[in-house]
């Protein structure tokens, strides 16, 4: 069996996926099979795989009616045969020593998990920022504490990790904000979580409806779902993380709220229910919270009138950038 099972949902990528899998395949580390889940995909993605499998023996193309990312992701998850998995999405590239140094680091420092940091590229420029001064190695509990309150971050494709971390964990299907919703949770299956100083992931920032995303009601709606999924998950198993996943439910919800109220998308009824039924039932203060949110969270209780007006200022500030 493989060493390494590194797993590439596949989606309208067509102009990208030569890349991502060249990067792949030009690693110095050789121990891996590549797993590409074809999700449905309209152009020639699927194609693309398929030839690339003819070449290559360690590649598994997998084809599947479209279903998401996460689906997608799941699907890999439940063929791979490595003890370490990776996630690359199909229009990045990563660095020719990514397996060989973060594999190499968890075998040395007996980690579940190891983190690595990303650089973003957008029209053609480079950014990126390191969280920590130097390589670490955390206990699970104190890197349980850093996801949860985002000083370590989500994407699942910065990280190597043991396949047994993924025991029971698994991407929510249909739902966007799948990393918010599912990597604490590897975490939390950890023993000891490393992190290497430098970045080895280059992820492309593309330039899209920037409008159209940040106010879709039910997208908010999806991302506040996974803010207090965890909210509840730190009240169980990290009291030390508690105050702050409670104030990104808050933001989540009340940023959904201001979807709604601009008249940007929709939620059903029994989602309307579980957000404000969430805002009205909420306990004690939201110590972290901005002042900006404490007004429309007391709008949302006693004057909505505040947050549809809020909500269309907003709306209408975005439309003039």
């Amino acid at each position: 069996m493989p060493e390494l099972s590194v797993i590439v949902p596949v989606y309208k990528a067509e102009n990208y996926i030569h890349k991502c899998i060249d990067s792949i395949l030009n690693q110095s580390f050789r121990d891996y099979e590549l797993i590409l889940v074809d999700d449905g995909s309209p152009d020639r993605c699927g194609v693309i795989c398929d030839e690339y499998a003819e070449r290559d023996a360690r590649i598994k193309v997998i084809h599947k009616r479209n279903g998401g990312v996460s689906e997608a992701r799941n699907v890999g998850l439940d063929i791979a045969g490595g003890t370490y998995i990776s996630f690359i999405d199909p229009d990045d590239w990563v660095e020719p020593e990514l397996f060989h140094e973060t594999v190499g680091f968890c075998k040395n420092r007996q980690t579940d998990i190891v983190c690595f940091e990303v650089c973003e590229v957008r029209n053609g420029r480079k950014r990126f920022h390191y969280r920590f001064d130097s390589d670490k190695v955390f206990t699970a509990g104190e890197a349980l504490e850093k996801i949860l309150v985002d000083i370590i971050d989500n994407s699942p494709c910065n990280k190597i990790y043991k396949k047994a971390v993924w025991n029971g964990v698994r991407f929510p299907a249909g739902r966007r904000f799948e990393d918010v919703a599912t990597i604490y949770k590897t975490f939390c299956n950890a023993e000891k979580i490393g992190y290497i100083k430098k970045y080895f992931y280059y992820y492309l920032k593309h330039e899209g409806s920037a409008i159209a995303l940040s106010f879709d009601a039910q997208r908010r709606y999806e991302c506040f779902l996974g803010y207090k999924e965890r909210y509840e998950f730190s009240g169980q198993y990290c009291r030390e993380a508690e105050e702050k996943c409670k104030t990104f439910a808050v933001n989540a919800a009340v940023s959904t709220v201001t979807a709604l109220a601009a008249g940007s998308g929709h939620i059903g009824e029994s989602e309307k229910e579980n957000l404000y039924g969430f805002l009205h039932n909420l306990q004690g203060d939201i110590k972290y919270l901005k002042a900006k949110n404490r007004l429309l969270l007391w709008g949302i209780r006693h004057c909505p009138f505040i947050n549809k007006v809020y909500g269309k200022l907003s709306l209408w500030s975005k439309k003039l950038r």
